[in-house]
């Protein structure tokens, strides 16, 4: 049986977890950029594709039954483009981090850490301390935290922030029954009556077609003036246009960004995640889509990837399915 390793995630996943693959299984890895000509031999051969993308203009893939992603989302794996009954499965041990990263910036929003951190350093200021009698910052204790997509990330945002003294409300494609510390979960289609008793909201959904473009320009104006945005859910989930306007006009308080709308290519490596300069505005915490990136994270999800391997290769039931193909297996 014969693995592919696709991409550089993939490739750097085959490194690190080459001991713990079953004894026998051919390996092949090919790093970004990709070579097509050893990629056509290569997808012609492979029964395993690890991966985080697949397009319909790569070569056929007619022996693959495994495709097991290197990240959560699969928006990037043509599924149309793979043989009828592929199973595809993706990995996580992402939550704990990015549970922290929301709270980590929650945190530093509220005691307008990178503001007096800096005003401080550079100019020796004291205005924004009780010593000159500054006005004082926030906190995060006693304020509303409305989290948008109540599954794994969602759940672990929860549990972290609660014992800051948060009041938690969550938003969610399917009905959930009651939570431990969360007040109430709203269904997806009610966000309306959610965004306005929120001081920030976490972005935590994934990507479909009722999520795409879900924060546009009417419901971020439903948001508090004071509010405060995180993003590290998809960028395509808030309105590039309508979110830079309320973000430059502070018509809400500011965003904490981690995702974007478009990505570095071979021909741009420095490529900015925007068409518009949020790097500019000082009201936005922008990061490059690593708030998941950890040393734990990569550990926890590489033992998630070897363990459907060997699940997979000795016939044994995968874990995080998320779908079947459909269609007429090639031939």
């Amino acid at each position: 049986m014969k693995a592919l390793f696709l991409g550089n995630v993939a490739a750097d996943t085959a490194r690190g977890i080459r001991d713990r693959l079953p004894a026998g299984l051919e390996v092949e890895i090919l790093d970004d950029p990709i070579d097509r000509t050893r990629l056509r031999q290569a997808a012609a051969d492979a029964e395993i594709l690890v991966s985080n993308h697949w397009r319909a203009d790569y070569p056929p893939a007619p022996k693959v039954e495994l495709v097991q992603s290197v990240a959560t989302g699969v928006e990037l794996i043509e599924l149309a483009a793979l043989p009828a009954g592929v199973t595809v499965c993706n990995a996580f041990g992402h939550e704990s981090a990015i549970a922290e990263y929301v709270v980590m910036v929650m945190l530093a929003w509220r005691h307008r850490l990178f503001e007096i951190s800096a005003e401080f350093r550079e100019h020796a200021s004291w205005r924004t301390s009780w010593v000159q009698g500054g006005a004082p910052h926030g906190e995060v204790r006693g304020s509303t935290l409305g989290i948008v997509g109540y599954g794994r990330v969602g759940r672990e945002v929860a549990r972290r922030a609660a014992p800051f003294g948060c009041r938690i409300l969550a938003a969610n494609r399917s009905e959930r029954g009651p939570e431990p510390g969360v007040e109430r979960i709203f269904p997806l289609t009610e966000i309306d009556r959610m965004l306005p008793e929120c001081d920030t909201v976490a972005l935590c959904t994934a990507l479909g077609p009722e999520t795409t473009g879900l924060i546009d320009a009417r419901r971020l104006s439903l948001m508090r003036p004071s509010a405060f945005l995180i993003n590290i859910a998809r960028g395509q989930i808030v309105d590039e246009d309508a979110i830079y306007s309320v973000l430059r006009d502070r018509t809400i308080g500011g965003a904490a960004l981690d995702v974007w709308w478009q990505y570095p290519n071979a021909a741009d490596p420095v490529r900015r995640g925007s068409r518009h300069p949020f790097h500019e505005l000082p009201n936005v915490i922008a990061t490059p889509h690593n708030s998941g990136w950890t040393s734990g994270m990569v550990e926890r999800r590489w033992n998630e990837i070897a363990e459907n391997i060997n699940r997979f290769v000795r016939g044994a039931p995968v874990i995080n399915l998320v779908t079947t193909t459909e269609g007429s297996r090639s031939t």
